[in-house]
């Protein structure tokens, strides 16, 4: 569980989510070792609380810090303070927190979320262990020292926050890490084959998000490390590289630093240099961060050697120009893509011996570098494959060259292969490039013609666009005219719904003029009678005076309706039924109703759909008002040309002879006698008391459109 913690270290505050803690039962570890348990058991958000000695602090960039009491040391990942973490090694502190369980990571950690300094004391002293010690996992969390050469030294590519330093120490190679703010490549470098020094807490994974590297140790720049012998003051004073080197791949990766000398026969990306040597030999040679030599210098380099299998390699090498004596270049050789790419028995097979040798090679440009990569490479079509042409370090040589030319191109042929690593025992070939040299090298043996691909994809584009802007045109003209259309609709909409607001209002008009005005005039002419009689004959004018009230009390309910019927969207259903049902729906409550009306509604005008229902809607009233009916039955439809339709209920029923009427001050019946002589129609009152009321409507078939 300590290597699990002393990931907490290295790892950065935004790479690792924390989880809020769940608040437990689990008993307070007091001491390292029992938060160490509590972790080794898995327990999320156990709580704890631990007075310890600082024995490594956070930094700007770590988030955690190392204890140490009389029961172990730990690794702890702070919240409270950080990234101004005042904590300095030898400081007493008290550190409370929960255990939480990181998920980039998937390991569980102590987050201390309360620091207090208790006092301040001397820094202890790291102790001094040896490789073994390290690689077996006894001194995690620990702080420790050991010494060792400096084999290599570096900036991590992924994360320039981070360097690393190789130790060599005996047979075995450890790891320091360290964040680096402000460090320079060349004040790495320097450190190449020093013997030093260096002092942290041993942890078993590397910074960020490389956590397979294995055991190393982070230490603090530059007061973690003491220098016990400089390196060389010259780099370039170790050992030659042996071109002819029998030694196993594995050894060869372990390997101190090496130099060799040569004449530069192919530079591409800026960092990637082919030498020839005295003896013939090829090396190649990465660069770290130096400008790259030209070709045809002759330089000298020192790198970490590595290997491809085939032969040694010089990686993250420096380089300097010096007076070796170079064979002679040879000329180059014409081959073909079947030469490169298949054996003698014609089997596909990339033939590594053309490796460093001078070729030519003819085809025709496929695709050529982008003005802003010139780091990429032009495709040559040869036997129908593409041949990647280089021609990063000399770009003057592609000036001229266009898609379909026909080339002759010379150049060093380069297989581009990995360098061997312990889980890839034969490293995977890339494929192979020709890199080009000078100028000179590429030679144009015949330019596209005027008529090619692209010069007709050109026309065929022109005419596209120009048949594109007919379109256009035309969609623009369409366009105009159905503004135009939508305009010419909407005025139209716009007149017609002006001219059914004005017979809205003229069909309004007359009903209040034959309904409401005409009862109002009946109402004032019998508050009048009863006026001139109140002295002569009081009992009749009283009779009067009711009669009058009733009239009102009608002239009310139909200005209800009146009003109703404007808010009213019943003559918007699609059947006559739901218009029916949604008229009658607040005049109706606790009544059975009952609809069946077999008349289509589209063959209905406004103003017969209108009548129908106000029809219909007294009608039911009156039988849910005077007759206290239960069920009330609507049905119509057509027989023998006339439009029919009854309301029956199930009331007290009345004598149809003897009923009262507009003297009286109903209005009801008379009202809708009115409406149907308005349609040229007759109305029929089957009815007796205690029977129920049948009332049956005929309109003649003129009003059914």
């Amino acid at each position: 569980m300590k290597r699990m913690l002393a990931i907490s270290l290295i790892l950065p505050m935004s790479a690792m989510p924390l989880r809020p803690a769940v608040a437990t039962a689990a008993p307070t570890a007091r001491t390292a070792a029992e938060l160490d348990a509590a972790l080794d058991t898995g327990k999320v958000s156990a709580p704890f609380d631990i007075e310890a000695t600082v024995t490594f602090p956070c930094d700007p960039v770590c988030n955690a810090y190392a204890i140490k009491d009389a029961t172990g040391e730990i690794v702890l990942r702070e919240n409270a303070l950080w990234p101004d973490c005042p904590l300095k090694p030898g400081d007493r502190i008290r550190a409370k927190g929960v255990t939480d369980f990181v998920s980039s990571s998937h390991m569980l950690f102590g987050i201390s979320t309360n620091v207090a300094i208790i006092s301040h004391g001397a820094p202890p002293e790291p102790a001094a262990i040896g490789a073994d010690e390290l690689l077996d996992g006894k001194c995690d969390c620990r702080l420790v020292k050991i010494e060792g050469t400096v084999r290599d030294a570096f900036r991590d590519e992924i994360d320039l926050r981070w360097s690393y330093i190789v130790l060599q120490c005996g047979r075995d190679s450890i790891y320091a890490c360290f964040t680096s703010p402000g460090i320079e490549s060349p004040e790495l470098q320097g450190l190449i084959g020093a013997k030093v020094a260096v002092s942290g807490v041993c942890t078993p994974n590397n910074p960020g998000a490389r956590r397979m590297i294995g055991r190393l140790i982070m230490v603090r720049w530059p007061q973690s490390l003491t220098v016990l012998r400089p390196a060389p003051p010259d780099p370039f004073d170790v050992p030659a590289l042996d071109a002819t080197s029998k030694a196993h791949a594995s050894v060869i990766s372990g390997m101190e630093r090496r130099r060799t000398s040569g004449r530069v026969i192919a530079v591409w990306r800026d960092r990637h240099v082919l030498l020839r040597n005295g003896d013939g030999g090829i090396v190649r040679v990465d660069l770290s961060e130096s400008k790259p030599p030209r070709y045809g210098d002759t330089i000298e380099a020192v790198g970490q050697p590595e290997t491809d299998l085939y032969r040694l390699n010089l990686a993250r090498a420096a380089w300097r120009t010096c007076r070796h004596k170079a064979a002679a270049e040879p000329e180059a050789v014409t081959v073909s893509v079947k030469q490169l790419l298949t054996d003698k028995n014609g089997r596909s097979a990339v033939q590594a011996r053309y490796h460093g040798k001078a070729i030519r090679i003819a085809g025709t440009v496929r695709s050529l570098p982008s003005l802003d990569n010139s780091a990429e490479r032009m495709g040559l079509e040869c036997d129908r494959h593409i041949v990647p042409i280089d021609a990063s370090a000399c770009p003057d040589a592609l000036a001229g060259v266009e898609v379909g030319c026909v080339l002759e191109v010379s150049g060093i042929c380069l297989i581009e292969t990995e360098n061997w690593r312990p889980n890839a025992p034969f490293p995977h070939v890339d494929g192979f490039a020709v890199v080009v040299r000078t100028p000179d090298d590429v030679r144009i043996l015949s330019r596209p013609p005027w008529w090619t691909t692209d010069r007709l994809m050109a026309i065929i584009g022109a005419l596209l666009a120009a048949l594109a802007g007919v379109f256009v045109w035309n969609r623009s003209l369409n366009r105009l005219a159905e503004r135009r259309g939508r305009e010419l609709t909407e005025e139209t909409v716009a007149r017609v719904t002006a001219n059914l607001k004005v017979g809205e209002r003229t069909r309004l008009a007359i009903e209040l003029h034959d309904s409401l005005s005409q009862n109002l005039t009946g109402a004032a002419l019998e508050i009048e009678t009863s006026d001139t009689l109140i002295d002569s004959d009081a009992p009749q004018a009283h009779r009067h005076l009711g009669i009058a009230a009733k009239t009102l009390k009608s002239c009310r309910e139909e200005l209800r309706n009146c009003l109703w019927d404007l808010r009213n969207d019943a003559l918007g259903e699609q059947t006559m039924d739901a218009a029916i049902r949604r008229t009658l729906t607040p005049h109706a409550s606790g009544i059975d109703l009952a609809v069946r009306f077999n008349v289509p509604r589209e063959r209905l005008s406004d103003d017969t759909a209108h009548a129908i229902l106000r029809i219909i809607r007294e009608l039911v009233q009156n039988a849910a008002r005077h007759g206290r009916a239960k069920t009330v039955n609507v049905a119509g439809g057509m027989e023998n040309a006339r439009l029919l339709f009854s309301v029956q209920d199930d009331g007290c029923g009345f004598d149809p002879d003897t009923a009262p009427g507009v003297r009286q001050g109903h209005f009801g019946l008379q009202g809708i006698r009115e409406r149907i002589n308005q349609f040229g129609g007759r109305m029929e009152i089957e009815s007796g008391p205690g029977k129920g009321t049948k009332v049956t409507i005929s309109i003649k078939a003129t009003n059914y459109q």
